[in-house]
């Protein structure tokens, strides 16, 4: 899948020296991820029924992938088109943050990833009542720290647009 190898980028060799953010390309990418935030509800909801994903297995994991694409496509375009390496003007406390969010999105990637070969490999051994607790318990912490990456993310958009009409002089 071609948006799978676009992230690989996510992994520099060497960090640039200075990281901002495009602020209102982040906002409208975030605002228009309409089948990424409906894919986490629905995924959220489900682990609130642990007989349907003891029952369905194969569809659980389907939308466990569905939700890894859309987190490729997420995260490439923020990568493209939110933040900005070496930028001419440079506010160091939030290019440390912009840098340090930016670099969230490997990791996160790559634990939806490990979460979804896990679940295939117990779906494939039928051990589904393990295939359940896995897909409860990892997918839970997972969207915890996707929320926290994305509040984090929110309150850096809110204080640079700040900076730029002098909020808080």
């Amino acid at each position: 899948m071609e948006t799978k190898t676009t992230l690989t980028r996510l992994a520099p060799e060497k960090q640039p020296s200075n990281v901002t953010i495009n602020k209102a390309f982040l906002q409208e990418i975030k605002e228009a991820s309409e089948e990424l935030w409906r894919l986490f509800r629905e995924l959220h909801h489900l682990c609130t029924q642990p007989l349907a994903i003891h029952s369905h297995p194969r569809r659980a994991v389907e939308m466990l992938q569905r939700l890894e694409d859309e987190l490729a496509l997420y995260f490439s375009l923020e990568e493209y088109y939110g933040y900005f390496e070496d930028p001419a003007i440079v506010e160091p406390r939030l290019s440390e943050r912009a840098s340090a969010l930016r670099a969230e999105h490997q990791s996160l990637y790559l634990d939806i990833c490990g979460i979804i070969e896990r679940a295939e490999r117990l779906v494939d051994q039928r051990r589904l009542a393990t295939f359940t607790r896995h897909f409860v318990l990892r997918f839970g912490t997972f969207y915890e720290q996707f929320k926290a990456h994305e509040i984090r993310e929110d309150a850096l958009i809110l204080e640079a647009f700040d900076d730029d009409i002098g909020v808080g002089d």
